[in-house]
């Protein structure tokens, strides 16, 4: 059951799987380039990102199968950095144990494509797999869609991919709280810095503990104490597999500038 979160705010810079750093072909600035592609998944975990790879099907990277992510029976999703805008998003599934080609995904896992998507972050409910799948079988998401970059393909698209590898469980069993909300850059807006002194404390107040080096930005708003805690704490569960975010702070900030990281969400914690 989704818990809809009237005002929470949360923003952070793009995040994606650990990859191949210094790969001599890789795209862009900071984390876009360095650490993902345009778009990589937030959850659940994608494969090594690789610059050398990320225009090639299935997968994008030159990782085959790795751990999985526990992922329910039914009211699954996916959540996505988005660090450019991309187009004709699709999502496909694959219940081979290691697919091998675009002709293993045989399954749409949203009804349609998506045409466009803008920078930030978003999230896709699922379909429901075949009746045949059980808890403890295996499947593959392919995340497929195209993508410019100013000085690349003669300024043409290109079509990237990134798989994420994933074993069902029994909806009741599963207990993690997906990171699933929506926010764009447009709705980023930097804080101002004033002198003027402090306002009186008050009954609201924002939530401490979570540091620019690991976020390039959060504020909370006037919300339900205990939902803003879980939006805020399964943010954190699902940054921290990101395991270099914090050291590459600096390296992000490029991106985080660009993109003003700091926003207004309306948030959904999908159970």
């Amino acid at each position: 059951m989704q818990s809809k979160v009237a005002t929470i705010l949360l923003a952070a810079g793009s995040v994606a799987a650990l990859g191949e750093r210094n790969a001599p072909t890789a795209h862009g600035v900071g984390a876009m380039g360095t650490e993902m592609g345009p778009v990589a998944f937030l959850w659940p975990a994608d494969r090594p990102w690789s610059a050398g790879a990320d225009n090639t099907e299935p997968c994008g990277s030159t990782q085959g199968v790795g751990n999985r992510t526990p992922f329910p029976l039914s009211a699954g999703a996916v959540s996505l950095s988005i660090a450019a805008d991309a187009y004709d998003v699709e999502f496909t599934m694959s219940y081979a144990k290691d697919p091998k080609s675009n002709s293993d995904f045989t399954q749409q896992a949203i009804p349609s494509s998506v045409g466009k998507i803008v920078s930030g972050h978003q999230c896709y409910k699922l379909n429901a797999p075949p009746s045949t799948v059980k808890a403890g079988d295996d499947a593959t998401i392919q995340l497929k869609y195209r993508s410019k970059f100013p000085g690349e393909n003669n300024g043409n698209d290109q079509t990237f991919y990134a798989c994420a590898d994933i074993q069902y469980v029994e909806t009741s069993l599963f207990k993690t709280a997906i990171p699933c909300f929506n926010v764009t850059s447009d709705e980023f807006a930097a804080p101002e810095t004033t002198n003027s002194p402090a306002a009186p404390a008050t009954n609201s107040q924002p939530a401490a503990g979570l540091t620019t080096g690991a976020i390039a930005g959060i504020a909370v708003g006037t919300i339900v104490g205990s939902l803003a805690v879980v939006g805020v704490v399964a943010f954190l569960v699902f940054r921290k597999r990101r395991a270099g975010a914090a050291r590459n702070a600096e390296t992000v900030l490029p991106v985080a500038k660009n993109n003003m990281e700091t926003a207004s969400v309306s948030s959904t914690l999908c159970r």
